[in-house]
Order: C-alpha cells, then sequence, then structure tokens
C-alpha cells in the first residue's frame, strides 16, 4: 500500500508519501515536500500551482490510497473557504487518478501517533521522525503533517482487518 497524505495550505501545502508491506511495521518512506506558494498572487493561481505539482507527485510516485485531514474550525471564514479551495484541488486530483479518499480529524491523527488526542504539534512532529527513523530530519511543518496522516491511514487500515 502507498499512500499520499496531504496537508492542504493556501500558502504552503505539504505532501508526504509512505509505502508499507503486509505489517504495518514495515514503513518505508518515499518522499516529502513542501509546495510554496506566494501569499499575494491570486488564489486562482495558487490553485493551479498545487494542481501542477501534486499531479506531478502523484504521477511519479502512483499512490494508491489518499489522506486528508478533516476541515476543522478555522478563525475565519475567507481562510476556511480558501483551505477548501485547496482541499477541492485534492479531491478532484483523487477523483481523476482514481484514488480512494481517506479523511481523519486532527484529534484521530493525534491518537495514532502519540496514543493521545490532544498532543502538540511538536509531539507530533517528533513522532513522525522517530516512527520513520529520519535522523536530521529538514521536513517542514506541513511535510511531517502529510506524513502524519500516512502513518495514521495506515495505522486505521490495519484496525480494519
Amino acid at each position: 500500500m502507498r499512500i499520499i497524505g496531504i496537508d492542504p495550505g493556501t500558502i504552503c501545502c505539504g505532501y508526504g508519501i509512505l509505502e508499507t508491506g503486509v505489517r504495518r511495521s514495515e514503513l518505508t518512506y518515499i518522499t516529502a515536500g513542501d509546495i510554496r506558494l506566494n501569499k499575494k498572487a491570486p488564489l486562482s493561481e495558487r490553485l493551479r500551482i498545487v494542481y501542477d505539482s501534486l499531479t506531478a507527485v502523484i504521477n511519479e510516485n502512483n499512490p494508491s490510497h489518499l489522506c486528508l485531514e478533516k476541515i476543522f474550525y478555522h478563525k475565519s471564514i475567507r481562510s476556511a473557504l480558501a483551505l477548501g479551495s485547496v482541499r477541492g484541488v485534492a479531491l478532484l486530483l483523487a477523483a481523476q487518478t482514481g484514488i480512494p479518499v481517506f479523511e481523519y480529524n486532527s484529534t484521530e491523527l493525534k491518537m495514532a501517533l502519540t496514543g493521545y488526542g490532544r498532543a502538540e504539534k511538536r509531539q507530533v512532529q517528533e513522532m513522525v521522525k522517530i516512527l520513520l527513523n529520519l535522523k536530521s530530519s529538514t521536513l517542514g511543518v506541513d511535510s511531517t503533517d502529510a506524513l502524519a496522516l500516512c502513518i495514521c491511514h495506515i495505522n486505521s487500515s490495519f484496525k480494519l482487518k
């Protein structure tokens, strides 16, 4: 199973890809990165860049599952709508490529990685590095969150079996 996790954002969109074998403990880090966007550019241009960038990542790595974080309360309606637009790009890509989509809320994500649903972001990032055996990771916050989504999905998938 090869999973792409996407942490949507209008300034930075993180992605990460992991692969797992028959056993959940067989995690293989494939790639991760951040799609940096110019916050002064129109939203339509940023969405095109996210679309083109994620299309290239998906075409190159052929994931079998796509994971997104469920939308939660946002400080402003404007930012929630913009975030929803980036999520829409990811959902469109999944539909175009026939990749099933799985969504997890932040509590599920934190539980899967730390065992505590109210863990701090820093704790989740540290667990990603430990679980993937990344010594001195240069991963950004957004790509680490995307990898955390992959790990959460792997844990959830194995529970379902």
